[in-house]
């Protein structure tokens, strides 16, 4: 343009100068040369304005045809502003000015600019300025969440951690009006600012599975006045739900006396040894439903089946126990009052003289009354024609979901025939389409929806390799795993119905043979039932502090540190065993080489006692545990002291805790939760009090994490 300006002047003067005399040609030429300067200086209004502050704020002169990127330069050097202009395949663009570059706060923040409040969408050095255009340069912020954002299922009121780039949040953040959240289940309880780019979340509630966001509102970030970008929360189930469920109601079973045989079933099969007092129960019911109705109207070949299943889990012979051969009780049938007690107690009989009969591949004598063939046959006979069975022998009882599910789970080993195959398959689709909408059965006759019905349906599928948290059984986004958690009571039995209170004995039991059937499928470790396979001990997981190792031999464990690169032997000096737990403490002062794994071991902690410490017992605890701990004289509250008392992990680690005193009180809680299953230790060393006195020995507190 000034160019084209140029030479249109340029044109005018030479046909000028061919009609007037020099000197008004030389005046006219002078006026020409001081319009042209005149013309060719703009005057631009320049803002720059950082993350805080108005950097400059100027109104500056530019030659015509000047871009944005060149006037920005102009009025930060006649300020002494240092700026760094950046080169890309993009062309040029601002990344730093007074020291603030681009991507500060960790996201799409920057530089940008406006034009008479308008953002071009070309870059600074090509828009080309205007006479009293308004140029500003400003840094901007671009919200946007990144944060750790799984939450376990059921957990009760979760908290959330959300970290925030290319924005700073202000004291609006904290404020739960200036959140909302999509799940009816859990509420915004309150939100506290860590940071300016970090606030942690408390909600309130228990969440479930599947995925809610949480937006932040207008005035929550500082760069935007629309709402910010929402937080997609993912809700998992926890991995060691099922885990820790089967420990919680294996610890309340064998809290009282062990006396039914499903639970002593569901123990051998969770890898729970069975108590020795259920021996007693054993024999008892063995004389009193069995050998003493042998030849009368009262035997019940349900009772003769429940403890042939019995007498499998825990060892027994079936064919030969106290002179009793409950495996001829089964497959030669009694009758009583002409009534064959295969039958008599409907397909109850029938479905767990096939279970009972399976449970160790037994053999069936030729001549024997019924046989396997014949026993599914029979079976057969009475599935419904919508699939279910009931329990009459008969195919138009009324239909029942748990003979339903036992049925699959007896038939399970025969679905390589055809018609068995199909029964099942049929059954399978029943129970899909009568599950109900909160993941559970409704059945009017046993008070509503059941846990049991629900742990029936779980063996039956598991027995035939079907996932009970597939889709197929999945309602609502529940499935029947999470229906059946959700009976569990905190002291780790189970309820019947809903809106029972306490736990309900023959709920627990079947919840556990559930639980374990479920294991038992996840694992590819067979059919709840089947005791054909040698039930082993599995080997305890062995968790140790990084210079110890632990050498497993059957039931014996030794103990070696890693010493100068290498490992050699180290005694034992402690040991301990604990539900389920056992604690090996191992130093230069042990005086054993080796130690007993304790039966029912599931995890062994070894820790290094090279230290000097007076131990504390070892406790179980819950996940958010506050210990306090009390001195004989009033504690010293520095930094420095309370460094004093921390708490490590198995591998030596230590774990973020918040240490408070008070007095003579000293109260330690974990920032986070403490890890499910796993060991650490409350270490108090060189305390000193008030008035600068050491407090007692060095100590150290062993506990385990429910």
């Amino acid at each position: 343009m000034v160019k084209r300006y140029v030479s249109f002047i340029a044109s005018i003067f030479l046909a000028s100068s061919l009609l007037l005399p020099t000197t008004t040609s030389v005046a006219i030429a002078s006026s020409d040369a001081q319009q042209q300067m005149a013309i060719a200086q703009q005057n631009i209004a320049v803002e720059v304005v950082g993350l805080d502050d108005v950097l400059l704020q100027e109104t500056i002169q530019i030659t015509e045809g000047q871009n944005a990127l060149e006037a920005l330069k102009m009025a930060l050097d006649a300020k002494g502003i240092v700026y760094k202009i950046t080169e890309s395949s993009f062309g040029s663009y601002v990344s730093s000015i007074n020291n603030e570059d681009a991507g500060l706060l960790g996201g799409w923040d920057g530089w940008g600019y406006t034009v008479n409040g308008v953002s071009p969408n070309i870059g600074a050095a090509s828009y080309v300025l205007k006479e009293n255009d308004q140029l500003r340069f400003s840094y901007g912020r671009y919200a946007a969440f990144s944060s750790s954002t799984v939450v376990t299922a059921g957990s009760k009121n979760p908290n959330i951690t959300v970290n925030l780039v290319g924005d700073t949040f202000t004291q609006e953040a904290s404020n739960p009006a200036n959140w909302s959240i999509n799940q009816s289940n859990v509420k915004i309880s309150t939100i506290t600012k860590n940071t300016n780019q970090q606030v942690t979340i408390q909600l309130d509630g228990a969440a479930q599975r599947g995925d809610f966001t949480l937006t932040a509102l207008d005035g929550v970030v500082v760069g935007k006045s629309e709402p910010a970008a929402s937080l997609t929360v993912t809700v998992e189930a926890d991995p060691k739900r099922i885990e820790n469920s089967i420990k919680k109601v294996t610890d309340y079973i064998v809290s009282s006396p062990v006396s039914s045989e499903w639970q002593a079933i569901g123990l051998v099969k969770a890898g729970v040894a069975v108590p020795s007092s259920y021996e007693t129960a054993f024999t008892t019911n063995l004389k009193d439903q069995v050998i003493d109705q042998i030849g009368g109207n009262r035997l019940k070949i349900t009772d003769v089946e429940r403890l042939t299943m019995a007498a499998v889990a825990i060892g027994k012979d079936p064919a030969n126990i106290n002179g009793a051969n409950l495996l001829d009780k089964i497959y030669n049938s009694e009758d009583i009052r002409n009534v064959d007690t295969m039958i008599r107690q409907g397909t109850n009989g029938l479905i767990f003289a096939l279970i009972a009969l399976d449970t160790n591949n037994f053999d069936i004598p030729s001549n024997a009354r019924w046989n396997r063939e014949k026993i599914v046959a029979e079976l057969l006979k009475y599935q419904r024609e919508d699939g279910a069975w009931s329990l009459e022998t008969s195919k138009t009882g009324s239909a029942s979901y748990d003979i339903t599910a036992m049925a699959m789970t007896s038939l399970a080993p025969y679905t390589n025939q055809a018609d068995v195959k199909s029964a099942i398959d049929r059954a399978v689709n029943y129970l899909s389409a009568q599950q109900g909408e909160t993941g559970g059965f409704n059945e009017a006759f046993v008070g509503g929806i059941s846990s049991e019905a629900t742990s029936q349906v779980i063996i039956g599928l598991t027995a035939n390799a079907i996932d009970p948290q597939g889709k197929q059984f999945t309602k609502n986004g529940v499935n029947l795993v999470d229906h059946l958690l959700s009976f569990q009571l905190e002291s780790g039995g189970f309820k019947h119905t809903e809106n029972e209170t306490a736990a309900n004995g023959m709920a627990t039991e079947q919840a556990l043979q559930a639980l374990v059937a479920y294991d038992l499928f996840t694992k590819d470790q067979g059919r709840l039932y089947d005791f054909s396979q040698k039930q082993t001990q599995p080997q305890p997981e062995v968790s140790a502090h990084s210079t110890l190792k632990g050498i497993l031999n059957g039931s014996l464990l030794n103990v070696q540190k890693n010493k100068n690169g290498a490992w050699s032997s180290i005694l034992i000096e402690n040991e301990e065993a604990l539900g389920g737990y056992y604690i090996v403490q191992a130093g230069e002062k042990g005086s054993k080489q080796s130690a007993t794994i304790p039966e029912g071991t599931k995890k062994i902690f070894l820790v290094d006692n090279d230290q000097v410490y007076r131990d504390f017992d070892a406790k179980i605890v819950a996940p958010s545990h506050p210990f306090t701990v009390t001195f004989n004289k009033e504690v010293q509250n520095t930094t420095v002291n309370l460094s004093k008392i921390y708490v490590e992990d198995v591998q030596g680690q230590r774990v973020p805790v918040n240490v408070s005193v008070k007095g003579n009180r000293a109260t330690v809680t974990p920032q986070t939760n403490y890890t499910s299953g796993q060991l650490y230790s409350l270490v108090i060393s060189d305390l000193v009090s008030t008035d600068g006195k050491p407090l007692k020995q060095a100590a150290r507190k062993l506990f385990i994490i429910q």
